[in-house]
């Protein structure tokens, strides 16, 4: 990133700590992060060009500040940093067209789980932008083109259409196979059986379209197969494939 920016963080949970790492690989010396008690970035991140503050009024004459604390607070602290300097959310579902403030407020999404111990790859990372203000809009536009080359323009509606698809994708997916990894330990099998079936069926959606892949009992409708399985389940396991086995029945009829 060749333009220095002033540049302000609210929050070093699991995004906050990814931003400020991004924010250093771009080169940017000018950060100051708000934390109420003190320096507590991990030792993975060198501190020499990280400035910390308990007072928004800091934030005076930045250029941006991006808010990466928990939804349920998210719009009363834009609604607080927006007093001194331009601010964006980085959720994917706190609306925030409703705010009247006297800095430029938008969003700056990534469409991505976040873990502070485990590494993201920004270059290709989708980040969807939104601003009221044009003028700002096209400066995170611009930022986020620097930070990932995949910068999108998305309206508030679509964005939470798309974050709900996101914690079916993601979230419920990833809570299925936690689930196949503890009924494996539950009967003694080895999870790492069915890692390469796992890594087959990720790697078949990046060229075809999912509905395209599905196989099994219930695409078929092997009612023989799907009682079956059923009787080897428990109550909360057996509900869970039901409804999964009923939903893939109806979707492919």
């Amino acid at each position: 990133m060749n333009q220095k920016l002033k540049i302000g963080i609210v929050g070093m949970g699991n995004v906050g700590i990814h931003f400020l790492q991004r924010l250093l690989e771009l080169g940017q010396t000018n950060l100051t992060v708000y934390s109420r008690s003190g320096n507590n970035l991990p030792v993975s991140i060198p501190a020499k060009d990280v400035q910390f503050t308990n007072d928004f009024k800091e934030f005076i004459d930045f250029d941006i500040v991006f808010c990466a604390v928990n939804d349920n607070t998210m719009v009363e602290m834009i609604r607080l940093v927006s007093k001194f300097a331009p601010v964006v959310s980085v959720s994917g579902t706190v609306n925030l067209n409703h705010l009247k403030t006297k800095h430029p407020v938008g969003t700056f999404y990534p469409l991505q789980s976040f873990k502070a111990d485990q590494s993201i790859q920004w270059k290709g990372l989708p980040l969807f932008i939104e601003a009221s203000d044009e003028k700002f809009k096209t400066f995170l536009m611009k930022l986020a083109q620097e930070f990932s080359g995949n910068a999108i323009e998305l309206s508030e509606e679509k964005r939470q259409y798309l974050h709900v698809a996101a914690v079916f994708a993601n979230n419920f997916t990833n809570h299925i196979i936690d689930l196949a990894a503890h009924y494996c330990r539950e009967h003694g099998i080895e999870f790492d059986w069915l890692k390469p079936l796992i890594n087959q069926t990720m790697e078949k959606i990046q060229t075809n379209d999912p509905h395209d892949i599905l196989t099994g009992p219930a695409v078929r409708n092997d009612q023989s197969t799907i009682k079956k399985h059923l009787q080897l389940l428990e109550p909360d396991q057996k509900n869970i494939y039901q409804t999964l086995t009923k939903s893939i029945i109806k979707h492919y009829q």
